[in-house]
């Protein structure tokens, strides 16, 4: 069984002390704060709390904050330099969907202990090769890679996880790769064009054996858009996950060069412990300038006509909207049919994304939306999604920024 846990994430921040049970450094705390025996700034230092670090909360007096030590004695942090937060969800033993705020980009960790899927690597080689180092998140080989296209913003940041370039970092090695397979035919010349795309695609190969190399994807994976049936695939790494590849396209031939590659992304339905989670990478579903609600085209047309004819497969609780929340996707039949009850957007205001035409499309007083562009602090608002046992027969999902979650 399953249960989903909807927290509106203004409600947990704003209630504040009533909710908060642990002691954190606030944000300006670089280094870490001296746990005091006694209320008095003089007193002997026992300790040291560092940022990400927390203790149970106690009580409150004037100007300090009284803290439980792991001995069960009580000790006292100084409220200039501390706050009481939210008790911190505890990832140990959990199945963790990693959300990463890599701007406009797609990038996605699905972490099961010592195995490991990444979805899209984002643009920047520092924002998910930083994460990486600071969370300990991956073990060593990663067992899947998935590039859903061949967007900058959704392979770049794997190059220095990778170790494609040089770096005094540690890399790590893949078990498995799937791309598309479609080859972007514009702007060659430029960063994000054909070439420096196809050198990526050639390291990849060289990295990966053989006969897990799957680009195109739809070479040993065809997907359910033409297939006769949707195909559940499960991986002996990576026992308890099912995977339905609902569209992939190594020859898409509707619109402009930028719609085409975009209408290549694989898309992907991913059930863990019977929660399911929707990847669309930047898959289109109407023009730019089409009003919503329109006649779905492009994509989510497929998807829809997938949904059709098997009801119920495209119903997700959880859904990475799908390119960026841009208006060249999102049509309303679209976002109903997978009715999420979480709507996780990775955008930028640099690139004026997510459009609020787009995301008014998803407010339905039910559903939380959880954006990367709150601007809490810049490539620092990472979400997660954390499954964990609640019986030996029911599992609950929690949505909800890093920080607010872990603090």
């Amino acid at each position: 069984m399953k249960k989903i846990t909807v927290i509106l994430c203004f409600l947990l921040i704003s209630a504040g002390q009533a909710l908060a049970d642990v002691v954190v450094t606030r944000d300006s705390v670089k280094n870490f704060v001296n746990i005091k025996e006694h209320a008095d700034g003089g007193s002997e230092s026992i300790g040291k709390l560092k940022p990400r670090q927390h203790l149970p909360h106690v009580r409150s007096i004037t100007g300090w904050h009284v803290v439980e030590m792991p001995d069960g004695s009580e000790a006292f942090l100084p409220k200039r330099w501390t706050e009481v937060v939210p008790d911190p969800v505890d990832l140990s033993g959990n199945t963790v969907i990693h959300f990463l705020d890599v701007g406009t980009g797609d990038s996605a960790i699905i972490d099961m202990g010592d195995r490991e899927i990444i979805i899209d690597g984002g643009d920047s080689i520092k924002v998910l090769n930083e994460y990486v180092k600071r969370t300990g998140v991956i073990q060593d080989p990663i067992e899947l890679v998935v590039v859903t296209h061949g967007d900058t913003d959704h392979w770049n940041g794997l190059r220095r996880l990778i170790g494609f370039e040089g770096t005094e970092d540690e890399t790590f090695s893949v078990s498995e790769y799937w791309d598309a397979g479609y080859n972007r035919d514009c702007n060659p010349a430029t960063s994000g064009g054909r070439k420096n795309y196809l050198k990526f695609v050639e390291d990849m190969k060289a990295e990966v054996p053989a006969a897990k190399f799957r680009r195109p994807l739809a070479g040993t994976h065809s997907p359910a858009s033409t297939a006769a049936s949707p195909q559940v695939i499960t991986l002996g790494s990576l026992p308890g996950v099912e995977i339905t590849v609902l569209h992939t396209d190594a020859n898409p031939t509707q619109g402009s060069c930028s719609y085409k590659i975009n209408n290549a992304s694989i898309v992907l339905m991913i059930e863990i412990e019977e929660f399911r989670f929707l990847f669309t990478g930047d898959a289109n579903g109407k023009t730019r300038n089409e009003a919503s609600p329109g006649t779905p085209g492009y994509v989510e047309e497929k998807l829809l006509a997938l949904e059709a004819a098997h009801p119920g497969l495209l119903k997700a609780d959880v859904l990475k909207v799908p390119h960026h929340g841009s208006e060249t996707a999102n049509t309303q039949e679209f976002i109903d049919t997978v009715n999420p009850d979480f709507a996780i957007i990775s955008a930028s205001e640099k690139h004026h994304l997510p459009k609020s035409t787009v995301v008014a499309r998803y407010e339905n007083g039910q559903r939380v939306i959880l954006r990367t562009d709150t601007t809490r602090k810049n490539n620092n608002d990472h979400i997660l999604c954390v499954i964990s046992p609640v019986s030996d027969t029911e599992n609950e999902l929690e949505c909800n920024f890093e920080d607010v979650l872990t603090q």
